[in-house]
């Protein structure tokens, strides 16, 4: 009778504690419940920028970017420039923060020659960076050429989606 009694009571008690577990929200330091960043509305993922008080400054917390460019180009966009303008202002307020720029192409030519066409799309991005006041330190530049495509096809919109330079801000 004890052993049935003392079974009982450890499914009960594993079952509470289950269910606490289930239950429980996390809460950020001034005791509001934390939102999922990625389904927010208006967050970081969301927009490319998330609040203006994320970090305590004025400038906006970064988020992963994406920059596109034409068939076998390297030239950055005139449009891109402000995004990256936003992006620089960040890495400046913040020296310890570091950003991969991942330099990108489609799968047409050579392994060799998408690797060097990547590399330059990811220095021209670092270029700009450095231009707006970011450190070399903060900036890791790596092409992957064709490898890490964001689009399966051989056509012209998923050759267009691959052409590009991904900003992967590092988490910790």
């Amino acid at each position: 009778m004890k052993v049935k009694s003392a079974l009982l009571f450890s499914c009960f008690a594993a079952g509470v504690i289950a269910l606490a577990g289930c239950s429980s929200m996390s809460k950020n330091k001034n005791g509001a419940p934390v939102t999922n960043a990625v389904g927010g509305e208006g967050g970081a993922y969301s927009q490319g920028m998330g609040s203006e008080t994320d970090f305590g400054t004025s400038v906006r917390a970064p988020a992963n970017q994406t920059y596109h460019f034409d068939y076998d180009r390297d030239t950055v966009h005139q449009e891109d420039y402000a995004s990256i303008q936003a992006q620089a202002k960040y890495l400046v307020a913040h020296p310890s923060a570091t950003v991969k720029v991942e330099g990108n192409t489609d799968n047409r030519g050579s392994r060799e020659y998408n690797i060097g066409l990547g590399w330059r799309r990811a220095k021209a991005v670092a270029a700009l960076l450095q231009q707006y006041g970011v450190s070399s330190k903060q900036i890791i530049t790596i092409s992957y050429g064709a490898e890490k495509p964001v689009a399966v096809g051989d056509n012209e919109d998923a050759y267009a989606k691959n052409r590009r330079v991904d900003l992967v801000y590092k988490s910790y």
